[in-house]
């Protein structure tokens, strides 16, 4: 028996499936799905959750990241094959020790708390450049060894920054702010549509960061920028909605929290009674059901905020 408090309790892709085809009644309780059985329900399953995800409500989903800014780049690509950018707890900021000399493949930082090899690391160059490279190896508490050379000098003082994985496709992002490293302060970056962007004359202008849009795209979304950075010192941080993970097999957990599993569930086994011969009474049922677990959670699944209410002026 678990602790009282903790939780640790959920069921796999194929278990709630079996669950679900258990309510409308094509499978026993004690009887295996057959395979086609089962890679409908996850299909099915698949398509449901993706069309959940469209419904933008989802807290579970929402992330925070952090796009490290090139001076005069005009827009970035987000997404497993996009541009320098990370969720914000992947993210460390250090600093160079002692100079470093272009060639070097050692380095000297402040500190290496975090690091493991095969992360992303990027040196600020003397010559106001970022280079990304690879962590080789982790050597000490101060020092790693990198695996392309350095292609310019790095003073003492100078920022690095590493990461392990990129960040998924943001499906969308709900805020954007520009920070400095080393600095605390955090400024809020307006949202811009499509139009607004693309009527904006002179896209290149190099400044502060003041307005972004993002368009999702496919496979790497696409963040727009006005004005574009000045240093590799200025950042991007926002906060956006992840996909939920695909079901690629039976044995999955679902990326969705428990809360939600008895929702999913009675929705799975009401979608998959459009397709199995379902009793249409037992069928309505079940949907009647699965409504009203989604509209208890979608009502639950939104963020406490307080309310801000003036009067209104008379005249």
């Amino acid at each position: 028996m678990a602790l009282s408090g903790s939780v640790n309790w959920s069921l796999t892709a194929s278990q709630l499936i079996e669950a679900s085809f258990a309510l409308i009644g094509v499978k026993k309780m004690e009887q295996p799905l057959v395979a086609a059985e089962l890679q409908d329900g996850i299909n099915t399953l698949n398509l449901m959750l993706k069309a959940w995800q469209a419904q933008g409500l989802h807290l579970w989903t929402e992330e925070e990241g952090i796009l490290f800014l090139v001076p005069g780049q005009t827009d970035y690509l987000l997404g497993p094959s996009g541009d320098e950018c990370t969720k914000l707890d992947d993210f460390i900021g250090t600093t160079i020790l002692a100079d470093e000399a272009a060639a070097q493949t050692v380095l000297s930082l402040t500190s290496t708390t975090g690091m493991v090899a095969a992360d992303f690391i990027g040196i600020e160059l003397d010559d106001g450049t970022r280079q990304w490279t690879t962590i080789v190896s982790v050597d000490s508490a101060t020092q790693v060894t990198v695996t392309v050379a350095l292609t310019g000098a790095a003073a003492a003082g100078n920022s690095v920054f590493t990461y392990t994985s990129l960040v998924t496709r943001p499906l969308r992002i709900l805020s954007f702010r520009r920070k400095v490293y080393d600095e605390d302060n955090e400024i809020m970056v307006e949202s811009w549509s499509r139009d607004q962007y693309f009527n904006q004359t002179n896209k290149t202008s190099q400044g502060t960061v003041v307005n972004a849009y993002y368009s999702p795209q496919l496979t790497n979304g696409r963040v727009y920028v006005w004005q574009t950075a000045s240093t590799v010192n200025d950042l991007l941080r926002f906060t956006y909605e992840e996909p939920i993970q695909d079901i690629d097999a039976s044995t999955n957990d679902l990326d969705i929290p428990v809360e939600w599993l008895e929702c999913v569930q009675y929705n799975l086994a009401s979608r998959l009674s459009d397709t199995y011969d379902v009793p249409m009474e037992k069928a309505s049922s079940i949907g009647m059901k699965a409504q009203m677990f989604l509209d208890n959670l979608l009502g639950f699944d939104q963020e406490i905020t307080s309310i801000n209410v003036s009067p209104m002026r008379m005249y």
